[in-house]
């Protein structure tokens, strides 16, 4: 039987993500091998229940697992060259029925979880249409890829009208040519694209690979990774480009990924970044400086507790710092007690110019899995300002009873800080 706190707790951590997402744009984009699958349609009742909470949703669909059946079906061989297909006009018949079947098939299973108990009031509606014109991508190496284009134009102020009436927007990975032409246009493009002439607020691939990735990583170590799928490969390659600066990826066979990635804190997929904007390390002396500016007004006010050069000098092996552009913007430390089940969080500061973005919460999670990853079963915090920041990630009260021994002696009665734990 399910804990009923565990759906609790779960409301209260989505609470302020629902408030958070309201009106932002986000592009949720998948291969037609997703839609293939038996749980697509709990995907989609996915999708709709961000929509009724109130989020603009664009939806980019890809087709390249359905042309390939049809053309089997036609005798006809599919051509890649470098991961794109090359498409021959005769292929084009088989190309528009392969998305007309896909945008029938998700059209019709947004309208019915749209259409569920409590969502059917939401005035939510699907929209598709001609929203990208496209040209040739032409001759490059000496193949000609036919009637495989490139995004040309997407009608952005078209899209907005549609988000701004509360529509789903459905975008098929397909333009066409002011001549009257049709081309097949790669769907990763065509998010990524729609997301950049939208200035979207989130891009989402939900793909059928179950590649295991590290919870962030960069464009250029996946292109730099030998073993990186075609797929991946392709999505490195565009952030490099320019064309966005970073998407989140999910596993489509995570039951409820999306709702998890969206209004949770740490989210169940990975985020591709085209660059390293900030770089999360452990500290050495050269940060010494850079700390002490960071941790001085904190100390001023009674937020941290005082520590002199030397004595950071001393504990610096202790110490992990976020940077960006050589500046030291957050800090926290993690100390050994007499317990070898209990380890210390402490000196947990952000810059106040960059208490966006999570970071707090960021260098909170790399501490604890540190501190899993040497063993320690529960941390401690000692906390006099910001108690309720803590317990909402988890910690609960303790007493001066419980510290370990080498903590319970150093413990300053006339600062009366707050005894935290909580259990990794």
């Amino acid at each position: 039987m399910n804990d009923p706190s565990n759906s609790v707790n779960l409301l209260r951590e989505a609470s302020p993500y629902i408030q958070q997402h309201r009106n932002k744009t986000f592009v949720i984009a998948f291969p037609g091998e997703v839609v293939e699958q038996p749980t697509f349609s709990r995907l989609i009742q996915d999708i709709a229940t961000v929509s009724a909470l109130g989020s603009r949703i664009v939806i980019v669909h890809g087709t390249r697992a359905q042309i390939n059946q049809r053309l089997a079906a036609a005798g006809r061989v599919a051509h890649i060259h470098h991961n794109i297909r090359v498409t021959h006009p005769d292929d084009i018949p088989l190309v528009e029925e392969a998305v007309g079947y896909l945008r029938i098939k998700i059209e019709s299973l947004l309208s019915h979880a749209l259409n569920q108990p409590g969502l059917e009031n939401a005035s939510i509606g699907v929209s598709s249409g001609n929203y990208i014109t496209a040209q040739p991508l032409g001759i490059i190496d000496g193949v000609d890829y036919g009637h495989t284009g490139k995004i040309r134009r997407i009608a952005h102020r078209f899209i907005q009208q549609q988000l701004d009436s509360h529509n789903i927007v459905l975008m098929s990975p397909i333009g066409y040519s002011p001549s009257g032409e049709t081309y097949n246009i790669d769907y990763e493009h065509v998010a990524l694209s729609t997301a950049k002439a939208l200035n979207a607020d989130k891009i989402i691939f939900i793909s059928d690979n179950d590649a295991q990735l590290p919870h962030e990583i960069t464009a250029g170590q996946i292109d730099a990774d030998t073993n990186a799928s075609p797929f991946l490969k392709k999505i490195a390659r565009i952030l490099l480009d320019g064309d966005s600066e970073r998407v989140h990826l999910l596993n489509a066979a995570t039951d409820g990924a999306l709702l998890l990635e969206v209004y949770t804190r740490d989210g169940v997929g990975s985020l591709i970044a085209a660059q390293h904007f900030e770089q999360m390390r452990a500290a050495t002396v050269e940060d010494i400086s850079g700390i002490l500016d960071l941790i001085r007004p904190l100390e001023s006010k009674g937020t941290l507790i005082k520590r002199s050069r030397e004595q950071l000098e001393l504990e610096i092996s202790n110490f992990h710092v976020t940077v960006r552009d050589q500046k030291i913007i957050a800090c926290v430390a993690l100390y050994h007690t007499d317990n070898p089940d209990i380890a210390e969080l402490a000196c947990l500061a952000v810059h106040t110019d960059y208490r966006g973005g999570n970071r707090g919460d960021k260098l909170f999670r790399h501490i604890a899995q540190l501190a899993k990853t040497q063993g320690t079963t529960r941390l401690l915090v000692l906390t006099t300002q910001t108690t309720d920041w803590f317990r909402e990630r988890g910690f609960i009260k303790g007493s001066v009873d419980e510290l370990p021994p080498n903590k319970k002696s150093l413990y300053n009665y006339q600062r009366n800080s707050q005894v935290l734990f909580k259990t990794l």
